[in-house]
């Protein structure tokens, strides 16, 4: 909008769409990397019971994330306004509905990134082997599988990463107070690992050959 922007903002606004308009792809792509069929539980009981997981945590975080605003609302937490004409699901709509572009020359920036690098290698890894394994993962897409775990836990460790503190989010900025307040929310709840977890979720964990290949 030819409107200057100062670091601050800026950095409000890039958080802000990481966390309502990119982040939320992964987790709708991932809808697509999963089978929680009971016959998966003697070939396959890793990945059933991810998939599992994958489906409750995007209901949570999709279906039930909304309905907290009420109370953080109460609690000072967020401003009032939050919970008025569903403005945070039209937010995550909105970033989900806008797809993702061809990003095929995303190879280029593999000399001036250790991230993109990293990505393109273990990509090409991933679905290497998920093409032999594949009939042991049956009405799973390799890609979204990837997405769904690869991609997924680095997009958390970046958020981690970018921003230490959550109170560098300026929540009494004029313009983007309130994409703040909820930046604040998101990296202090929803960033980390969840803890005292009773099962395994990562690869290293699983007695599968394809994850231990990966």
């Amino acid at each position: 909008d030819n409107e200057g922007l100062s670091a601050m903002e800026t950095f409000i606004l890039l958080f802000f769409n990481t966390i309502a308009a990119q982040h939320v792809k992964l987790h709708a792509t991932a809808n697509w990397g999963v089978n929680g069929h009971m016959s998966l539980q003697e070939t396959n009981p890793f990945l059933r019971r991810n998939s599992v997981v994958t489906t409750i945590y995007n209901y949570f975080g999709y279906t039930s994330f909304s309905t907290f605003l009420d109370t953080w609302e109460k609690q000072g937490l967020i401003s009032e306004g939050w919970t008025e004409k569903s403005a945070w699901v039209k937010c995550v709509n909105h970033g989900i509905k806008d797809g993702i572009g061809q990003h095929g020359n995303i190879i280029d920036l593999m000399p001036h990134s250790r991230f993109v690098n990293f990505i393109v290698k273990v990509r090409a890894i991933f679905m290497d082997q998920f093409a032999k394994y594949k009939h042991e993962f049956p009405g799973v897409d390799g890609e979204a599988l990837f997405v769904g775990t690869i991609l997924h836990s680095l997009d958390h460790t970046l958020m981690e990463w970018n921003l230490p503190d959550p109170l560098w989010l300026d929540v009494d900025n004029p313009r983007f107070g309130k994409m703040a307040e909820m930046g604040r929310i998101v990296r202090v709840g929803f960033v980390q690992d969840v803890p005292f977890l009773y099962f395994n979720k990562r690869f290293k964990g699983s007695d599968h050959p394809f994850y231990k290949t990966v």
